[in-house]
């Protein structure tokens, strides 16, 4: 008989009460997963879409920017940490002290390779069922961004991009990304 692996499943509220040692935790369906740190590309993939969309979200009073690490609860029991998020100032409700209430408006995952299956097919699902209307995938190594849009219950991809092509959405009207910027991993 082979043995079995009992695991406690956890609330929320006693995810909050792990310790803060530093590593990336997440919450889905009561278990608890960590993840990997964050490569250099993976870092400033994320600094220069963070900067150059939080600037624009400022400037023209759209909503919020904000960044991991920062839980988005998406429901009793489960709770995840995008890389980037943007709350419409339609869904600012949903901004709490120490959390998102609910499904922003845009979630973006960084790929890392350690992690680009389990962001690609656990957590796209967990949004779908929640209700985020777009997830961008950005990928460093492979140097491509897609925009995929929720139809239902399921995310149709909008644009698959990569080369000299310009990352936007309808949800930014006149914010573009050039991806040879986004990629842009010469140092300095």
């Amino acid at each position: 008989m082979m043995p079995t692996e009992v695991s406690t499943k956890i609330s929320y509220e006693e995810f909050r009460e792990l310790p803060d040692d530093g590593k990336r935790y997440e919450l889905i369906c009561g278990e608890v997963h960590v993840s990997p740190s964050p490569n250099t590309w993976h870092q400033i993939a994320l600094w220069v879409l963070s900067t150059s969309l939080g600037a624009f979200t400022a400037t023209n009073r759209l909503g919020r920017v904000l960044f991991a690490p920062l839980d988005v609860r998406l429901g009793r029991d489960t709770a995840l940490q995008p890389d980037l998020i943007f709350i419409s100032n339609a869904q600012a409700h949903l901004i709490e002290k120490n959390f998102i209430a609910g499904a922003p408006d845009l979630v973006v995952e960084v790929l890392s390779p350690s992690t680009a299956t389990y962001d690609r097919a656990t957590k796209l699902a967990l949004y779908a069922e929640s209700g985020v209307s777009e997830v961008w995938l950005i990928d460093p190594q492979a140097a491509t961004a897609e925009v995929l849009r929720l139809q239902g219950k399921k995310y149709f991809v909008e644009a698959a991009l990569g080369g000299d092509q310009v990352l936007a959405s309808t949800l930014f009207p006149g914010w573009e990304l050039p991806l040879n910027e986004l990629f842009d991993f010469r140092s300095s």
